[in-house]
């Protein structure tokens, strides 16, 4: 039995050694995975501060580009707004110039024969051309032009 002891006790310092060796085996490689993970943190955190840097320019790119569409949509408004004036004022022109078609189409065919006449005779149309272009009789076409002769010379 004492012989037995005698290697007991070396045995179990050997097995302690081993343990010991194993036990700092596993403490180093933990130690390496905690530096892994210490490098990957920082690699992380320094990610993390890029990610947070074009964040900030994405936000300020944003707000540039909200404040030009806002100026851009002021713009386009006020274009609108003018073309709405615009487009009123043409209404109003067609309009009028409506009424005084059915107005012109309403006068007598006489009526447009006579400011026919009365235009050509500015222009120094003769008897003759007055007779045949609005088949006015011979005297009214020599009243005619006795009357603008007439205006003519009380304007001078």
């Amino acid at each position: 039995m004492q012989q037995l002891s005698n290697y007991i006790i070396p045995i179990c310092a050997i097995v302690l050694c081993i343990l010991l060796i194993l036990l700092l085996l596993k403490v180093f490689k933990l130690s390496k995975n905690l530096a892994i993970l210490h490098s990957q943190l920082s690699g992380n955190d320094l990610l993390i501060g890029e990610l947070k840097e074009q964040l900030d320019g994405l936000r300020s790119n944003q707000e540039q580009n909200l404040a030009a569409l806002n100026s851009w949509q002021i713009e386009q408004e006020q274009v609108t707004g003018q073309l709405e004036h615009r487009t009123k004022q043409f209404n109003e022109n067609i309009k009028n110039i409506k009424q005084e078609m059915q107005e012109l189409h309403a006068q007598q065919p006489e009526d447009r024969l006579y400011s026919r006449a009365q235009k050509m005779v500015k222009l120094g149309a003769g008897i003759d051309e007055l007779v045949a272009e609005c088949q006015l009789p011979k005297v009214e076409a020599e009243m005619l032009i006795a009357m603008y002769q007439r205006q003519s010379s009380s304007k001078k």
